[in-house]
């Protein structure tokens, strides 16, 4: 009987414990169930800064801030949220704008950075965060803090940039009222002055110069639509970066067909490289045809291409670090536009030296002119190979053909070895949140000469086989296989941006990887390199017509102009924002409307200005040093049948 009792004891505990144990798994499923996107916290916000600063002790802080790891439903709803790093932020990190004065009691005594605020500011954050959320801050850091008195006024390089640049404008106004006024005067007028004329300039602007027009018209068309490509791919990336009411705008876009597009949209940017490859080899071609072509050259084109380069970059980056920084100010302006003239003030010698992608992304003054400095590598190499093989003529096809496979071998290596991520995840979201600083396959694969070594040399070789059609009276106009091509190089290099479109949505393998790298943007290379040859052989009327409409030419003039500001355009428009940005397609589209148009504008000046008149003037003071060389290879007795005497100083290539 006693037994019996003590089993029924025994069955009534385990009962008891079994049910115990269902109804936690129960709710804690149940919770796990209402857990949402909405349920964890809002990955950045903004007070609003200028309601905060009209008291004169209120304090308005920039914060980041990592949630502490913990076994809470929420924290690991979270975490496993944000194990999705190819298309997710990590929203165990969070960022704040806050009024430190009115939220956690704060005043100016703590605007300097010091343990004593961050202490502060994380008891309050952990507070408000336990009490909403249930979870607590385990690090918190200050960027900056803002209070209603730290204007700080010109300085003397501020001031000294100012008398460069107004002397500059002083200069054209004054030529172009001379001209103006004494139109039948402008023959007798000095021929340097005159490079300074705003009509001579506009008029160049729209018809272009001598060297502008015939076979090389469509470059211009696709200059244009090629910046207007990386404004969109900029325009998102601004969105990602900036305080986002709605981050979950960029989270979805890569599950979007269309938006998705933008983020492998950096192909593109072989356009660039292709026609700068193109352009070089064309020319070198028909200089070594008519000219001596020895070391010496190799010096005279790179100071050629920087005094054809730099004048336009030093009034960007001039203004940059100077009075950009004075024409507004916003919660994010110390952090987008501040930072860029410290480090502008800092890193400018590297621009100067037109080297800048060989430094750290995340340090570099106007990030977006790496190009310039991947370009100018890139030019120096091929003059290199150019040289060899007018040196050894019988060499070009076997040194044409080992560079391109070391083009291609190079970045695989790269890729395989340093197991970096397909290029296209790079642009991810947390990288886009840091502007790709400490970003390996960014720096590596994307902004490297190596990288981008392929598309270059795809346009020498584009280069080396139109001047043998030329030469040798190829009809490739009439070959149905070339009108084939020439069609589909289109929808192929639309297909190359499609490629990888999975990949934020799995892990690539190591060679996986390493093949995209070395592949992708390659593959759009080529389709642009039989898209040039069929244009030049006018394969198709549309195709052609759609890169020589007339209203594009001018457009692609300024490009070079609106690469070197669109950046300084976003920054500042982001950092006077007052609250977050709630992003949606109409105000995406909006957004990149805005940027394309305001970024020409501006260009506009930059190029009639600085730009045109720098064109004129390098073309003045190294036109004695060619006719010496003109000159001397005469004497030499080296000239060589050709078609045209083109010398070397038309041989800077830029966007």
């Amino acid at each position: 009987m006693t037994l019996h009792w003590f089993l029924v004891i025994f069955i009534q505990i385990l009962h008891s414990v079994h049910s115990g144990n269902v109804s936690e798994i129960k709710n804690k499923q149940n919770v796990e169930s209402i857990l949402d996107y909405h349920s964890m916290p809002a990955l950045s916000e903004l007070d609003d800064f200028d309601l905060c600063l009209k008291n004169p002790e209120a304090l308005y802080c920039i914060v980041d801030m990592v949630l502490m790891e913990d076994d809470t439903p929420l924290y690991q709803f979270i975490k496993n949220f944000s194990s999705l790093s190819y298309k997710n932020y990590m929203h165990s990190k969070l960022h704040r704008g806050v009024c430190a004065s009115q939220n956690c009691g704060l005043n100016t005594t703590y605007a300097n950075q010091t343990d004593t605020t961050e202490n502060e500011l994380k008891r309050c954050f952990n507070s408000s965060i336990h009490e909403g959320y249930g979870l607590q801050v385990e690090s918190l850091s200050v960027r900056y803090c803002k209070t209603q008195n730290d204007y700080v006024p010109p300085d003397l390089l501020d001031y000294i940039i100012g008398v460069l640049l107004l002397a500059v404008l002083l200069v054209n106004f004054g030529c172009s009222a001379y001209v103006y006024l004494f139109p039948d005067e402008k023959e007798k007028c000095n021929r340097y002055l005159m490079a300074f004329c705003v009509q001579r300039n506009w008029k160049a602007l729209k018809y272009g110069g001598s060297a502008d027009g015939g076979i090389f018209k469509c470059f211009q068309a696709l200059r244009f639509y090629t910046m207007v490509m990386i404004l969109g791919l900029h325009s998102m990336i601004f969105i990602g970066y900036g305080y986002t009411a709605n981050p979950e705008f960029i989270e979805k876009s890569y599950d979007d067909f269309f938006k998705s597009l933008l983020f492998n949209a950096r192909v593109i940017v072989q356009i660039f490289f292709v026609m700068g490859g193109f352009l070089m080899a064309y020319k070198m071609l028909e200089y070594a045809e008519t000219h001596r072509f020895s070391l010496k050259t190799v010096p005279m084109a790179l100071i050629n291409r920087w005094f054809r380069l730099i004048p336009a970059v030093l009034v960007v980056m001039g203004l940059a670090m100077t009075w950009v920084p004075h024409m507004g100010s916003g919660p994010m302006w110390d952090a987008v536009v501040k930072r860029e003239r410290d480090i502008c003030r800092k890193n400018w010698w590297q621009l100067v030296i037109l080297m800048p992608n060989l430094f750290p992304f995340e340090h570099l003054c106007l990030p977006q002119a790496w190009y310039l400095g991947t370009d100018t590598q890139l030019f120096l190499m091929t003059l290199v190979i150019m040289l060899v093989i007018w040196r050894w003529p019988r060499s070009g096809v076997p040194v044409l053909s080992v560079v391109m496979a070391l083009s291609l071998l190079i970045p695989f290596l790269q890729s395989y070895f340093m197991k970096l991520l397909p290029i296209r995840v790079s642009i991810f979201p947390e990288s886009i949140r840091d502007i790709f600083g400490y970003n390996d396959t960014f720096y590596h694969a994307y902004v490297s000469a190596q990288g981008n070594w392929a598309g270059y040399h795809l346009g020498v070789l584009t280069a080396y086989f139109y001047r043998k059609a030329q030469n040798q009276n190829w009809d490739l106009g009439s070959s149905f296989l070339m009108r084939l091509l020439f069609i589909a190089s289109v929808p192929i290099a639309l297909g190359t941006v499609l490629m990888g479109w999975d990949l934020h949505h799995r892990e690539a393998s190591v060679f996986e990887s390493a093949i995209f790298n070395a592949l992708n943007q390659n593959f759009f290379a080529l389709a642009m390199c039989i898209f040039f040859i069929g244009y030049f052989f006018r394969c198709n009327k549309i195709y052609v017509s759609a890169v020589e409409w007339g209203p594009l030419q001018p457009l692609g003039r300024m490009s070079y102009c609106a690469m070197l500001l669109h950046a300084t355009i976003l920054r500042t428009y982001g950092g006077q924002m007052r609250r977050s940005f709630y992003a949606t397609d109409y105000t995406a589209i909006m957004l990149y409307a805005g940027i394309v148009s305001t970024t020409y504008l501006f260009a506009l000046p930059l190029y009639l200005f600085v730009e045109a008149p720098a064109c004129q003037l390098q073309k003045l003071l190294l036109g004695p040093k060619r006719r010496v060389q003109q000159k001397e290879d005469l004497n030499a007795n080296q000239v060589k049948p050709g078609i045209s005497n083109v010398s070397v100083s038309t041989v800077s290539t830029h966007i």
